[in-house]
């Protein structure tokens, strides 16, 4: 006896004292497998700690470390699930701003990115409600015109176009006050003759 119990201490008749190494293996992966002179066999954990915040990190007695990669899903389709080895799991704001002025956009947590139509009605009948994908809204006023010379073109917010017709009236008696769509008012002379010679 060597008084060592990393030694199996046996004698052989033909050369005396044998001293074998103990055998400390357990057969688990997950243990250092070392022998202290005084403790004898010592099994410490295998640190399995590969410093990346990205993996889960496991040991399996039979093949030994495990890396697993860690599950950053938040279940949330307005985040972006990105992973740094330093900091881990990360959940950035999905940004769903489409660059069209004509959209309102919004995000919703189980849809993700929503785009909905800007409602352009100003409430105005005397204007067109447009949208223009880099300014938004445009309200051009309507053209009321007809082409007919005879009317008068307006426009009423909440009815639209008016057309009244123009008073041609010049208060002579002497003029025949009529219109034409494309000249306007027109005054013919009335003819005041009465066939009477004996009348001017």
């Amino acid at each position: 006896d060597d008084g060592n119990p990393c030694t199996e201490d046996t004698c052989d008749p033909a050369s005396g004292c044998v001293y074998t190494p103990v055998n400390c293996d357990d057969g688990n992966l997950c243990t250092e497998d070392r022998c202290d002179p005084v403790l004898g066999c010592v099994y410490t954990p295998v640190n399995c700690d590969d410093g990346d915040a990205c993996t889960e990190d496991t040991c399996d007695p039979a093949s030994g470390c495990v890396y697993t990669p860690v599950n950053c899903d938040d279940g949330n389709a307005c985040t972006e699930d990105t992973c740094d080895p330093v900091l881990g799991c990360q959940h950035a704001d999905v940004n769903c701003d489409d660059g069209d002025a004509c959209t309102m956009d919004f995000c919703l947590s189980m849809a993700g990115c929503i785009h909905v139509s800007t409602n352009c009605d100003d409430g105005d009948a005397c204007t067109e409600n447009n949208c223009d994908a880099a300014l938004g809204c445009v309200f051009p006023p309507i053209n009321c015109d007809d082409g007919n010379a005879c009317t008068e073109d307006t426009c009423d917010p909440a009815s639209g176009c008016v057309y009244t017709l123009v008073n041609c009236d010049d208060g002579n008696a002497c003029t025949e006050d009529t219109c034409d769509p494309v000249q306007g008012c027109v005054y013919t002379a009335v003819n005041c003759d009465d066939g009477e010679p004996c009348t001017i």
